[in-house]
């Protein structure tokens, strides 16, 4: 036997269980072990918060930036969430515009605010 096909021959039964032993390592790793059912996840409360009120489907839910969740019973909640100006800014009334050469932020979709004076 040459040199070389010793050299081969001593690395491939060096690398075989090495490449093997990976493989195992590895496939441990990518396993999931399996998908945990759809709503295993997802939290349901029990009742409305303090302050929401019941409704038939999320199509009874308040808009403009308000809550809408459902329940572990089925049944959906919704309650306005007030949305307010950072410190620093007002609130500009209903349906005006900010006023020229201010700076106004959109903070929802019924509350824009004036930065500073």
């Amino acid at each position: 036997m040459t040199k070389s096909a010793s050299i081969c021959n001593t690395a491939t039964r060096f690398a075989a269980p090495l490449a093997t032993m990976f493989l195992l390592l590895l496939s441990s790793c990518a396993g999931d072990g399996g998908s945990p059912p759809p709503d295993a996840n997802v939290v349901h409360a029990e009742v409305c918060k303090s302050g929401d009120e019941l409704v038939a489907g999320p199509e009874m839910c308040l808009q403009d930036d308000a809550a809408c969740y459902q329940i572990a019973t089925g049944d959906w909640c919704t309650g306005e969430r007030g949305n307010r100006c950072p410190a620093g800014s007002a609130a500009l009334p209903a349906g005006s515009t900010c006023p020229p050469g201010k700076r106004c932020i959109r903070i929802g979709e019924s509350l824009e605010c004036q930065v500073g004076d």
